[in-house]
């Protein structure tokens, strides 16, 4: 049973993810609980598996593989308020679709519901299938979704950059909720989940069949002028609009110029009847024309009633979909993290026109700046964006803002961690002072439970290595580190300013130097 769960949850395995139960927050606007994260650093093992099941870490895994396939993916229902989550709900439709998830209750109270293939298949195939059930169940189109790549990407050092992972269920053996429930949310042991899923594996294209025939129930009864052009109109065509009625036109435009050719604003005329609840009056109609007639840019997929109606990956297919796009608006960022280095690193993924991501990495004055963050953007996808007024650049950075992730490094790779280890090399394992005067030669004297050194020479001990201005040692050193500065120490009658640090005592082996012998020769 334990060997078929490591193989169900098989991806990436050059690292993994860990999340910090211990220090997990509440977030009380969404009811929701938010963990620590970081990566571990390392290839993962069958006894971190192991340590997961038993309660020990909690791990998460990259569902992509550097052969850009993937065998499990996931759909993360992650509501804004979790009070009112109700499970029969998302139950019911998949039942009511067939679709062929699993459904496992998270860490923060909300749904995992996951996919097992009997085999690999690319990476890209597995997200756009999960995409396609996102309206099925009434999901928001910018739902969560594991993998989050289609493909691993490596550094400017050639090793590969691991992504985004999802945690893994059964933590703690289950018995912290996070565990499967069958169709009438009766929870699932881990033998049971396990024989479960290997009974109700699919294959490549028994999904392929699943992912056309969701298509085709979801757009039952939309007008068929739309059959070339975005879902996303078709399904507004179900009924009068009597909201959005400005953004919806606006689309249809882009559209019918593409289709119509010429004769656009004979449509556009015919729509405002047909699809408006409360249809333009002449005099706007005509001004709509008049600003629209000469070029426009492509459609405003993030904006309803387009952007709840998104079903990009179809789109993407159609003639006079978004991929005919000449100009495309400012793109959509997605999972956005917040890696805690020193120097705090930007990471995101961007919706592309076929509903695929690429991802991108910012410092943060390229994130600040709109149009370094597009130039960047364009270096990844080699798609240029228009800029957006300021107003709304700020608005969007502060709605990534809020829903960022922090991810932390693994444990004892910031740079308070490298300068504690530093500070336990130079004060025990350097120059050790014999008397006071030393201290003036880059030694460290060891004295009374205390270690007395010169600033100057604990940064000869760091060398030309550290890229790191002396400000910031010093601040790290007095706050992270103990280091008190400019401490009086009295050498041979003088006054010495010196650091002062309370005496290291750690499990390492303390390095004794070999005393020199006569040579045997």
């Amino acid at each position: 049973m334990f060997d078929e769960f490591i193989k169900l949850f098989t991806g990436y395995q050059g690292d993994f993810g860990i999340a910090d139960m211990s220090g997990a927050e509440l977030d009380h606007e969404r009811n929701k609980l938010k963990p620590s994260y970081e990566w571990a650093g390392r290839p993962i093992t069958a006894a971190d598996y192991q340590d997961h099941i038993s309660g020990k870490i909690s791990i998460g895994i990259q569902p992509c593989r550097p052969d850009k396939t993937a065998q499990f993916g996931c759909i993360d229902i992650d509501l804004k308020d979790y009070k009112e989550f109700k499970i029969e709900k998302y139950l019911a439709l998949f039942q009511q679709y067939k679709l062929p998830l699993v459904p496992i209750l998270s860490k923060s109270g909300g749904l995992h519901c996951y996919l097992f293939l009997e085999e690999p298949i690319p990476a890209i195939d597995l997200i756009e299938a999960l995409k396609a059930f996102l309206l099925p169940l009434g999901l928001d189109p910018k739902t969560e979704i594991f993998p989050k790549q289609k493909e691993l990407q490596k550094d400017e050092k050639g090793d590969i950059k691991p992504g985004n992972f999802i945690n893994l269920p059964y933590y703690a053996n289950g018995n912290t909720a996070r565990c499967a429930v069958d169709k009438d949310n009766n929870t699932l042991s881990l033998e049971k989940f396990v024989e479960f899923v290997i009974k109700n594996k699919i294959n490549k294209k028994t999904l392929e069949t699943l992912v056309e025939k969701t298509h085709q129930d979801i757009l039952l009864g939309t007008d068929p002028e739309f059959s070339d052009g975005p879902p996303c109109l078709a399904l507004c065509s179900r009924n009068k609009l009597d909201d959005g009625r400005d953004r919806y036109m606006y689309n249809y435009m882009v559209f019918a110029k593409k289709k119509y050719k010429d004769k656009w604003s004979d449509h556009l005329m015919a729509a405002n009847i047909k699809y408006l609840a409360d249809p333009w009056d002449k005099s706007k109609l005509d001004s709509k024309i008049k600003a629209w007639a000469g070029d426009t840019a492509g459609h405003t997929c993030n904006e309803d009633p387009i952007a709840s109606k998104c079903m990009r990956t179809l789109c993407y297919k159609q003639p006079f979909g978004v991929k005919s796009d000449n100009v495309s608006t400012f793109p959509e960022i997605q999972d956005f993290e917040m890696v805690m280095f020193e120097e705090p690193e930007y990471r995101f993924n961007i919706v592309l026109p076929d509903g695929s991501t690429e991802g991108v990495i910012a410092h943060r004055k390229q994130l600040f700046l709109q149009k370094d963050l597009l130039s960047l953007i364009w270096e990844a996808t080699g798609i240029m964006h228009l800029p957006l007024k300021q107003k709304d650049f700020a608005t969007i950075l502060t709605n990534l803002g809020k829903e960022r992730t922090k991810i932390y490094p693994p444990s004892g790779t910031q740079v308070e961690d490298r300068l504690k280890e530093e500070l336990y090399q130079y004060c025990v394992n350097g120059p050790r002072a014999r008397e006071r005067a030393q201290v003036n030669v880059g030694s460290c004297l060891t004295e009374e439970g205390w270690h007395y050194f010169r600033y100057q020479g604990f940064l000869d001990h760091l060398g030309s290595g550290w890229k790191i201005p002396e400000e910031r040692i010093a601040e790290k050193l007095t706050k992270k580190c103990g280091v008190e500065f400019s401490h009086s120490l009295n050498v041979e009658g003088k006054t010495l300013k010196v650091c002062r640090l309370k005496q290291l005592h750690t499990p390492k082996i303390e390095y004794k130097p070999s005393k020199k012998t006569e040579s045997n020769y």
